[in-house]
């Protein structure tokens, strides 16, 4: 059986007793969409760059690689529904909470499943209403709607290049691997970010690859 794990330099993360340890990364993302629906409302958002951070460690006795992220989505507008907006902090950024990262190996590609911890929110969005004509919420006065459920992310386009050590990775985040909702509605998410090390092996070559 093979389980994918997180190597730095050509070596799993353990250090010399097999214990697991974590490296710091940072990472820059594009363009990101959130499609949802509010009550029987479409509603979509998009914001044009953000930022992700966290750490990745090796995964042990067989177990899958791991990681903790916060991804803050920044210059974000509401494109649906008409007359409504989002707030002015929400405008400028949209955070999750700490998502906690597991690596899974899907039909033959590696994939990061992102969810918060359990029982609580993915992120929060708050929305108010532009004039008297917002059908989800009112003017001056936000609501916050939080998204709550997992997120599929693929690293890298194959993997090949996943597994090739390098200092940049790309995690991308497809509406197809979205398990979000909002309410009982579903929700869906399109990121892309380049990840890179940024602690003590800063600027390292890192790679994911499976280990039997």
């Amino acid at each position: 059986m093979t389980t994918p794990n997180y190597c730095v330099g050509g070596v799993q993360l353990e250090n010399s007793k097999g214990e697991s340890i974590s490296e710091k990364f940072e990472g820059t993302n594009g363009e990101s969409v959130l499609k949802a629906s509010i009550g029987s409302v479409n509603t979509e958002i998009k914001c044009t760059k953000g930022k992700s951070s966290g750490t990745i460690e090796n995964g042990t006795g067989g177990t899958v690689g791991k990681s903790k992220a916060k991804i803050t989505l920044e210059t974000c507008k509401l494109l649906k529904p008409a007359n409504c907006k989002l707030t002015p902090e929400a405008e400028n950024v949209i955070k999750t909470t700490e998502l906690m990262g597991s690596l899974a190996l899907t039909a033959g590609r590696v994939e990061d499943k992102l969810e918060p911890k359990e029982g609580g929110a993915f992120a929060g969005i708050s929305i108010e209403g532009e004039n008297s004509s917002c059908v989800i919420a009112e003017v001056e006065k936000p609501k916050t709607f939080n998204v709550t459920g997992s997120q599929l992310c693929e690293v890298d386009s194959s993997n090949a290049q996943a597994e090739t050590e390098t200092e940049k990775h790309k995690l991308i985040c497809k509406f197809s691997g979205s398990s979000l909702k909002l309410g009982e509605n579903k929700a869906e998410m399109s990121d892309e970010a380049t990840v890179a090390l940024s602690g003590a092996k800063a600027h390292g070559d890192w790679s994911v690859k499976e280990h039997t």
